[in-house]
């Protein structure tokens, strides 16, 4: 695909932007599955403006475009920027505490751009009620445990608590892990166990019918959710390959965060749990300072636990440290750890 001819579908050409006749069945797996790039593009720009239409009518306000750093994020904003007007979304940032240097550089550099356009941006430090903040480093002795595979109660912590009774456009797509697959473009906010999925098709003839209707009693789920102003969610590139994301970047030569030019896959948490054994040997290579906050983390953890009359098998921190990078190894898919 040549730069004219994406160019064209962002801006949205006759051609490329024609609406295709679609399945108006109930059922989510019932849309026709977009198989070229372009198809792709114009789907998730749909979803994006169906969301935008969705949050002003229901919640009153403007569309939360959620932003990690990541080639995902780049990705989907890039897409709303090309389809969706400065005051109909806003840009959201969850400050781990744990993503790289160059991940929260390249953070800070893209919501200035975007504030230099006119377009709101927030980071949430998560900040509690006596004024502290939360991070990783104090979350860990409040748990009690390492954040693990199984239990990551750091990304329901640090990652999706700034968000709450709003609609938000997400980066996540089922290539990514089999756990990510099996969803739709819409959802209800909530556990993925809890968490309805919806097709585009069906938000589009739902919300058109809650506008004619003007009668909740006939609401589907998701309008129902909407009205009620709790967690919705709308994922515009669920579709997309690996591959799919890298030529979009090379196409449109965006600006990507720079740890992906020095050998990194994936771009997230400094240690995440699902990460493999050799990418958190990578990370606590590069960074060895989070090795040693984690350590410390880890001792005043086992501290708190000592004081709870906890028992344990490890007496330091760096004891539990050499467990948890482990655990990918030593934890079969699907099998508790030690903790759980």
């Amino acid at each position: 695909m040549q730069q004219l001819e994406l160019d064209n579908i962002l801006n949205g050409s006759e051609n490329a932007l024609t609406d295709r006749q679609t399945d108006r069945q109930t059922d989510r797996r019932t849309d026709r599955q977009p198989q070229t790039l372009d198809e792709k593009i114009c789907k998730a720009q749909k979803a994006l403006r169906l969301a935008v239409d969705m949050s002003k009518t229901y919640y009153g306000e403007p569309l939360i475009v959620t932003y990690s750093g990541g080639k995902d994020s780049d990705v989907m904003l890039d897409l709303a920027e090309s389809c969706l007007k400065a005051d109909e979304f806003e840009v959201l940032n969850s400050h781990t505490t744990v993503d790289a240097p160059e991940t929260v550089r390249h953070i800070r550099e893209t919501f200035k751009r975007l504030n230099d356009k006119g377009i709101k941006t927030r980071i949430d430090y998560h900040v509690q009620e006596d004024g502290t903040r939360l991070t990783m480093w104090n979350l860990i002795p409040k748990k009690l445990m390492p954040p693990t595979r199984i239990v990551r109660y750091c990304c329901q912590v640090l990652k999706e608590t700034g968000t709450p009774n709003r609609l938000c456009a997400l980066g996540v797509r089922a290539a990514e892990s089999t756990i990510r697959r099996g969803r739709d473009t819409f959802s209800t906010g909530g556990t993925y166990k809890a968490a309805i999925f919806f097709s585009l098709s069906h938000a589009e003839e739902v919300h058109q019918e809650a506008q004619e209707l003007q009668d909740s009693v006939w609401d589907c789920t998701l309008i129902k959710t909407m009205r009620e102003k709790k967690d919705t969610l709308v994922n515009p590139i669920y579709e997309w390959s690996t591959t799919d994301i890298w030529d979009y970047i090379h196409i449109r030569q965006l600006n990507v965060n720079p740890l992906y030019s020095k050998g990194y896959e994936r771009v997230g948490c400094v240690g995440c749990p699902l990460a493999s054994y050799h990418q958190k040997m990578k990370e606590f290579s590069d960074y060895p300072q989070y090795k040693t906050m984690y350590i410390k983390a880890f001792d005043r953890m086992l501290e708190e636990r000592k004081r709870k009359g906890k028992e344990d098998v490890w007496k330091t921190g760096e004891e539990v440290f050499n467990w948890w990078v482990e655990e990918y190894k030593r934890v079969p898919k699907g099998q508790m750890s030690l903790f759980d």
